[in-house]
């Protein structure tokens, strides 16, 4: 995605969305948009923060609960390692 395309796809996404540079998993980096307006200001910032690579848009979700889950698996028995939720 180029920065001239990110309006069109939140547009298309429905806002508010969450805008990352596609090696970023969490924390800073991230950005929460909950309007084109607010889109302008930041589809650069995360563009500058890693010049030539991706920018990742995604549904941010209101009221969501995240999980993640460590398991190893061998195909036919798979071990839960750990789980963190966060509220």
């Amino acid at each position: 995605m180029f920065p001239e395309e990110a309006a069109e796809k939140a547009a298309r996404i429905g806002y508010p969305i969450l805008l990352r540079p596609s090696f970023v998993l969490g924390g800073r980096g991230m950005f929460i948009v909950y309007d084109e307006k607010e889109l302008n200001g930041v589809v650069k910032e995360a563009f500058a923060v890693a010049p030539g690579k991706p920018v990742l848009l995604d549904k941010f979700l209101e009221e969501a609960i995240e999980l993640d889950v460590d398991c190893i698996s061998d195909g036919e028995t798979t071990v839960v390692g750990g789980m963190l939720a966060t509220y």
